[in-house]
């Protein structure tokens, strides 16, 4: 019998449906050794899993669900070489992303910080010094599910947003499209730089001193797509020449950051755990796109959303 194997704990809710989805086939919770062979779907990639793989364990495997929405750490090329559709679970962070980018902004622009540091020294300082976001203009570096969310909150606010995708192919929430080509000759233009770019051969070293040179001097930096796209040294010395006023990171190189890097201690970054997504109820989210695919799968024989394009590596 063929089965698929649920290596992220589901609600008995979510397993119920997707045996009503699939009755003829057997809904693993765990690696079982005698039917790896009937093996057909599996959700969730993990290093067991990857063990697995490498020991030509699954060899009837033809799809696999991710349950972020980066990929990279998968076996991308293998997987495209044998015809394994691959889906990820892009969208579902997209609110609490949006949110974490609000944030970081609010949180320099408002001076929160320092709002907090006077209320532990009992300070009344009425001359803390405030910005806005209204009126100024957002940068979004891909523009998929979450870049979209984020500009319509960012439009409430009044700001001007300019999308940057592959193409240069138009994204209608946003005011402006140009491809990644194109934007270094409008880096000048934005007063905010987000980065939610996947990682792929050609956004590795994205943001680097050439890049960073062309923003005008006050910029602020959000990072919330991959560590791989940031030349970090260039990220101190664009900060240290006030190229940039703020950056937030939200993603890193290696993860953890190392307790030695000079992040931590710089006075203008905004460092967290790559918890930009964290959903209170991440599996009800994450059921939203394989409930979908697993239907699907069962009547057509593929899933429909967040279907990978390998030649793209999203």
């Amino acid at each position: 019998m063929p089965n698929i194997l649920i290596m992220r704990p589901l609600k008995d809710k979510h397993l119920d449906e997707i045996r009503q989805s699939l009755p003829d086939y057997e809904v693993l919770l765990e690696p079982e050794e005698a039917k790896l062979a009937e093996t057909e779907i599996i959700v969730h990639w993990t290093p067991d899993i990857q063990e697995l793989w490498e020991a030509s364990k699954l060899p009837n495997l033809k799809w696999v669900q991710a349950i972020s929405a980066g990929i990279n750490y998968l076996p991308l090329e293998e997987l495209h070489q044998k015809g394994i559709i691959l889906t990820n679970a892009s969208g579902i962070h997209k609110y609490t992303i949006t949110e974490y980018v609000i944030g970081a902004l609010l949180y320099y622009l408002r001076d929160f910080g320092k709002l907090k540091r006077n209320q532990e020294n009992q300070r009344w300082d009425v001359a803390v010094q405030t910005e806005q976001l209204h009126e100024k203009t957002l940068m979004i570096f891909g523009v998929g599910n979450i870049g979209r969310q984020l500009t319509v909150v960012a439009k409430a606010f009044g700001m001007r947003v300019i999308g940057v995708n592959t193409s240069g192919k138009k994204v209608e929430e946003v005011d402006e499209t140009y491809s990644q080509a194109e934007s270094t000759n409008h880096l000048k233009e934005a007063d905010v730089v987000v980065s939610i770019l996947p990682q792929t051969p050609q956004t590795i070293a994205f943001f680097d001193k050439e890049r960073f040179a062309k923003m005008k001097p006050g910029t602020l930096f959000v990072n919330v797509g991959r560590g791989s796209s940031v030349v970090i040294d260039d990220l101190i010395e664009a900060l240290n020449q006030d190229i940039l006023a703020f950056a937030a990171l939200d993603v890193f190189n290696n993860e953890p950051l190392e307790e030695d890097s000079p992040l931590w201690q710089h006075e203008k970054i905004m460092i967290s755990p790559h918890n930009s997504g964290s959903i209170a109820h991440f599996r009800e989210a994450l059921f939203s796109v394989i409930g979908p695919n697993v239907a699907s799968y069962a009547q057509n024989g593929k899933p429909t959303i967040n279907v990978i394009d390998y030649e793209k590596s999203y």
